[in-house]
């Protein structure tokens, strides 16, 4: 059976790979937007299952993986930040601070109906950094793409530390969750 991964994420992706087994990537244009709830939990679910409702018609076939993740501190909900000054000012409020990383994984298969829904809560705890180093690592990225402008790879890891959450939750697609669904829908991993 085939496998989409409907996502555009280049670490999802290598998280994915890490599994071992053929899938294919196949971005949802599911437009996050549109999703409006208050609610951090209802709000990643209803993105991903968005992302699945795009997909999973034009591949009735296929095991369709969509996922979206979203930062929860202080109390609010945290996206992607519309500039860079943006990013710095919510990272800059998290330094030295943890935050609630949620995480809605869809897996759906349209011919037979069948979609299971699973969230995930990880935590990442952020170094006590500096304006110079949160500003080197903004000057090699474009944090506009990535919940807090942030992703704990390359230089963003000079920020982290430590993360507490399923592996492969840090890259919003937590593995052990992941190989226990795939394996009912009957993909071997």
């Amino acid at each position: 059976m085939e496998i989409i991964l409907g996502s555009a994420s280049r670490l999802r992706l290598k998280t994915m790979e890490s599994l071992g087994i053929p899938f294919r990537v196949v971005p949802s244009h599911f437009d996050e937007e549109q999703t409006k709830k208050e609610d951090i939990e209802e709000l990643v679910v209803a993105t991903a299952k968005g992302k699945a409702d795009v997909l999973a018609p034009m591949y009735p076939d296929a095991i369709i993986i969509t996922v979206d993740s979203n930062n929860f501190f202080d109390g609010k909900i945290y996206g992607k930040p519309t500039s860079c000054e943006q990013a710095k000012e919510w990272l800059m409020s998290m330094a030295g601070k943890s935050q609630e990383f949620y995480t809605a994984l869809v897996l759906t298969h349209f011919a037979t109906g069948k979609q299971t829904i699973d969230v995930n809560i990880s935590r990442f705890f952020f170094k006590s950094f500096s304006e110079e180093i949160l500003d080197a690592y903004l000057a090699q990225v474009d944090p506009t793409t990535m919940a807090i402008g942030w992703a704990p790879a390359g230089l963003g890891l000079t920020l982290l530390e430590r993360f507490e959450g399923e592996p492969g939750a840090d890259t919003a697609l937590p593995l052990v969750t992941l190989k226990k669904r795939l394996r009912e829908f009957g993909a071997e991993v």
